[in-house]
């Protein structure tokens, strides 16, 4: 089981990445200064003003905003699990 679990938090690793390049580039276009170097801290930083500016723009907010929280969530519990079942 561990190593499902430890590929399961690979594909959520990918999956938060790939959201978090997703916010920056939304960001960006709406002409928030960010930088793409910092690409983890500056997703932090900058999630209520994406939020903020998705729901200017189209009336809700864009779903890389879930899917990079369903996929942080998803990476820290199948870590734990992979910690966990690694132990038995």
């Amino acid at each position: 089981m561990t190593r499902v679990f430890f590929c399961a938090f690979l594909v959520a690793g990918l999956f938060n990445f790939a959201c978090s390049v997703l916010l920056m580039r939304g960001l960006a276009k709406a002409g928030v200064k960010v930088s793409f170097f910092e690409i983890r801290w500056q997703v932090h930083k900058h999630m209520k003003t994406y939020r903020r500016v998705t729901k200017e723009t189209s009336g809700k907010v864009a779903w890389p905003y879930y899917g990079y929280q369903v996929s942080l969530a998803a990476m820290i519990g199948f870590g734990l699990l992979t910690l966990y079942s690694y132990g038995q």
